[in-house]
């Protein structure tokens, strides 16, 4: 079995890989015990950073090709920032993370052994789907297993003096006199509002808005005015 990251796989480099993965990354909870009672409190937190172990091995030709080899392979893992990670075993699925400390080299003869922690986000990640609004209404399927934040797209057929998209009890609401061939686009996770592609964060409702996140199953999403644009909805479904 084998990794890659960095844009390689660990077969590039004559690597043998063992990966070892939490069955789940762990929470930042809080428990307070307040004096004079029995128990604690929990304050729930978020999924904290999920950390993959993987132990590497490699037996080059020779001692001289076993350096060259050690440069190669400190080059590939070394990032200054989080990259794509995905494992053999797991096809359809990514983790984005980085290598965490120093990194350890055994050495015997043209045996090496080292072993390595990637720190990646708590969730993995599946590829990017895309649904499309027919009749101002889109019905999508998240596959994962966490709700999962939506970038909502819109393009413009007739005039309008708002966009309001919702899902269930919450919606984004976005006042602007829009034209036709104008462009409009959400991101439920960032909050980004941009129209034309450039940032409107004053032209959102932001008093009654609520961005919302795609729950586990089915979803179906409306927009209002309707008849005035095309629209699609764009998701990246995530496990924990």
């Amino acid at each position: 079995m084998g990794i890659t990251f960095n844009s390689k796989h660990s077969s590039i480099f004559g690597l043998g890989a063992k990966v070892k993965r939490p069955l789940l990354p762990g929470n930042s909870d809080n428990y307070i015990s307040p004096p004079g009672r029995s128990g604690s409190i929990l304050f729930p937190g978020k999924p904290r950073d999920r950390f993959i172990p993987v132990d590497f091995g490699f037996m080059p030709a020779s001692k001289a090709l076993f350096r060259a080899k050690v440069w190669e392979i400190a080059a590939w893992l070394y990032t200054d920032e989080r990259e794509v990670l995905t494992i053999d075993d797991e096809p359809g699925k990514y983790y984005i993370g980085k290598i965490e400390d120093q990194i350890d080299l055994e050495q015997a003869f043209v045996l090496g052994k080292f072993s390595v922690v990637f720190r990646c986000e708590p969730f993995a990640y599946g590829e990017q789907a895309t649904s499309t609004f027919v009749g101002d209404a889109a019905t999508v399927t998240n596959a994962g297993t966490r709700p999962t934040p939506a970038i909502i797209e819109a393009t413009f057929t007739d005039s309008a003096t708002e966009f309001k998209v919702t899902l269930g009890t919450k919606y984004v609401r976005v006042v602007h006199n829009f034209v036709a061939t104008d462009t409009l686009k959400i991101d439920t996770g960032t909050g980004a509002v941009l129209i034309n592609g450039t940032r409107a964060m004053d032209k959102l409702d932001w008093q009654n808005s609520r961005y919302f996140e795609l729950a586990v199953g089915g979803n179906t999403l409306s927009i209002t005015p309707t008849g005035k644009c095309t629209a699609s909805i764009k998701y990246t479904p995530r496990w924990l």
